[in-house]
């Protein structure tokens, strides 16, 4: 079986829940987990042993704590998207369906040729908090059902669990999430069953936080074995 691993790297937002309207077009500080409104952040990933970065972002917030600019520069160059979005930037190739409150009840992708590739639907708790949602993948040139992803989410709305299933039912993979204190991812183990062969792989990351607790350190490591650390330059609104 293919093994792929999804990195999260400053913010990582399928970590909490981004399932309302608001939260799509223009997230907020509490969307990323701060604990203090950030005038800019700043941030940096260094390989283990090299000297290159892989990456640098730049999240320019307003004074009310949104969101109003990213910027990413790397290896492809450099893109800058400014914020709030409307629904047509986010919407290509996307379909979404929200309730009264503006709360995403469905999402649907299409291809080029906007044939349905996946529709992932929603399911939130009594108190209005999103508690689980289920993806379908589809074959494109029929529609059947190929795969069926089951997403958790804990009380804070933060993703905690993920089983995916092959359209007969078959377990494919699992992954399972921890967070520490201050609500930032970790432990994330995944396990990957291919016939009677069962793979298992763990991130573990640690933090260095700031006197307002915002961590501005990451260290990542994967099975034991150290790869990058994140360095996160933050300034504040009315510093210091």
């Amino acid at each position: 079986m293919k093994k792929f691993f999804c990195f999260l790297f400053l913010f990582p937002c399928l970590m909490y829940a981004q399932h309302s309207r608001q939260g799509l077009t223009q997230p907020d500080y509490d969307t990323y987990n701060l604990r203090a409104w950030p005038r800019q952040i700043t941030v940096v990933q260094k390989y283990e042993g090299g000297n290159d970065n892989n990456f640098q972002e730049t999240y320019l917030f307003d004074s009310t704590g949104h969101l109003k600019e990213y910027r990413k520069r790397g290896f492809g160059g450099e893109r800058t998207t400014r914020y709030p979005l409307t629904m047509s930037d986010i919407s290509q190739n996307k379909q979404y369906t929200f309730d009264y409150d503006g709360d995403l009840l469905e999402l649907r992708q299409y291809d080029l040729r906007q044939r349905l590739i996946s529709s992932t639907h929603c399911i939130y708790a009594e108190g209005g908090n999103l508690a689980m949602s289920i993806e379908y993948t589809y074959h494109p040139d029929s529609t059947v059902v190929t795969k069926r992803t089951v997403s958790t989410y804990d009380k804070r709305e933060r993703l905690s669990a993920i089983d995916q299933y092959t359209a007969d039912e078959l377990l494919l993979w699992t992954e399972r999430r921890k967070y520490d204190k201050k609500g930032n991812l970790k432990k994330r183990t995944q396990t990957f069953y291919n016939d009677d062969e069962v793979t298992v792989t763990t991130e573990t990351r640690t933090y260095t936080y700031d006197r307002r607790g915002n961590w501005t350190l990451c260290r990542y490591a994967l099975n034991g074995q150290p790869m990058y650390t994140i360095e996160r330059t933050i300034e504040y609104y009315g510093q210091p």
